[in-house]
């Protein structure tokens, strides 16, 4: 995962992940149509149960904000439509999410996993109050680019967004939750990593495992693991580490998955 300093948007943070309905959306997804024609069907058809016309069009909005829907995040479409469940879904959902929400990226790898590192237990909304004035000052040179209240509704978007993926617990406080990463997910994340790094150090260090608080040496723990049960093939001797995973790239791995 590359670093960029891209907009911090607190639209997306505010409006969270609508993993649910994205879910659905996604199941009813046309792969032979346009994005454009497909979001025009979910319009007309509302398949996702939306409450309201208003609601339905920000939540359309947020997906073509948040997704490249005919590239890079075509996968999230395809792994719904071949039969995973949506909490094998979730966390690659969030790894495809950050590509293009820089906020919720630095929020997640960054500053949240530091406190977690820290041994911090406790994650209060003025905390990350604090973080954010210090972001946009950095990025935008002023503190009041952002009103009060915008500033305490992304605070709580980004630590509802810690709950609903089970990193976190809690509703006004929130405190670190002891979460596992799906096996599922971890393979998924594994070939997409690998594929886009070539090289099994710099797949185990990547910062994208700061997302579900993981370090290296957690990261090297479950691959031994997986090797154990003969999921993959990993060595570690010294400063080598060797991967060979059960196939060559990730639109392979999606499609073994099908159910």
């Amino acid at each position: 995962m590359k670093s960029f300093d891209g907009p911090l948007s607190s639209y997306l943070a505010i409006k969270g992940s609508m993993s649910e309905s994205t879910f659905r959306a996604f199941s009813g997804w046309d792969l032979l149509l346009s994005v454009n024609d497909n979001l025009l069907n979910l319009e007309q058809s509302n398949s996702v149960g939306a409450s309201s016309t208003g609601w339905l069009k920000q939540f359309i909005r947020v997906l073509k904000q948040r997704y490249d829907l005919a590239g890079a995040d075509k996968p999230l479409i395809e792994t719904v439509q071949q039969g995973w469940h949506i909490d094998d879904w979730r966390p690659i959902q969030l790894w495809h999410m950050i590509r293009s929400d820089e906020l919720l990226r630095i929020f997640l790898t960054d500053w949240l996993f530091e406190r977690h590192e820290q041994g911090i237990v406790m994650i209060s909304a003025e905390a990350v109050v604090d973080y954010l004035q210090t972001i946009v000052k950095q990025r935008l040179h002023k503190i009041d680019a952002w009103k009060e209240n915008t500033y305490r509704r992304v605070a709580n978007g980004l630590l509802k967004t810690a709950v609903e993926f089970h990193l976190m617990r809690g509703r006004v406080n929130r405190e670190f939750a002891a979460y596992r990463l799906p096996e599922k997910s971890f393979m998924y994340l594994l070939h997409a990593i690998m594929q886009r790094e070539q090289n099994t150090r710099k797949t185990v260090e990547a910062v994208d495992w700061r997302i579900f608080l993981l370090k290296p040496s957690d990261v090297e723990e479950e691959l031994l693991r997986l090797h154990q049960y003969g999921k993959l093939h990993f060595e570690r001797a010294g400063s080598f580490l060797e991967l060979t995973l059960p196939t060559d790239n990730l639109p392979e791995f999606t499609r073994s998955t099908a159910t």
